[in-house]
């Protein structure tokens, strides 16, 4: 019964935390709960037991919802072109995210600090492992600057993927310049 009760309450302490985020956002000084936008990107694939490190240009696709002025689910997109490294071709064919996000008001309610935590889903080429398909932790920070209430110039760091590819360790980060939109 304790354990019911709590449910309830957490379920329902949500669910009005859903209901009224169009308010608690809007008292931010920024217009809209809901959001998608687009970053272009410079992933990084390097592996610590060996030279391999590669880079790629890559388009991002955003979306997310704020819960309220803190708190928000944001999911991402990817595609990633090719680098080749001696003789060697590398490429990120695609990256799938869903991070929850905290935010931070800065200075004024029109720049906001952000962390996003949450799960990766990639796939790639890499030379001696031939396709890559993995399933990892990732985080990273970025920083909103708000033009007007509805639209936003970010700049974000991102650690998408950090594991373990037939022992050898490697990781997979970027560094992205974008603009949101919110309605």
């Amino acid at each position: 019964m304790k354990y019911l009760t709590v449910i309830v309450i957490g379920g329902c302490l949500l669910l009005s935390s859903a209901a009224i985020s169009e308010e608690s956002v809007k008292g931010a000084g920024i217009e809209g709960n809901r959001y998608i936008g687009v970053m272009v990107s410079s992933p990084q694939y390097k592996e610590d037991d060996s030279n391999t490190d590669f880079r790629s240009a890559g388009l991002l696709v955003r979306g997310g919802m704020e819960f309220n002025e803190f708190l928000a689910v944001e999911g991402q997109f990817g595609l990633f072109g090719e680098d080749v490294v001696n003789d060697r071709s590398y490429q990120i064919e695609y990256l799938l995210s869903i991070y929850a996000r905290g935010n931070l008001p800065l200075l004024d309610s029109r720049t906001r600090l952000f962390a996003l935590a949450g799960v990766t889903h990639f796939s790639g080429n890499v030379p001696g492992f031939s396709s890559v398909d993995e399933t990892t932790i990732g985080y990273g920070i970025g920083l909103e600057l708000y033009a007007d209430e509805q639209n936003a110039l970010t700049l974000e760091w991102l650690r998408h993927a950090v594991g373990d590819i037939h022992n050898v360790d490697y990781k997979l980060e970027s560094a992205s310049l974008g603009f949101v939109h919110r309605f």
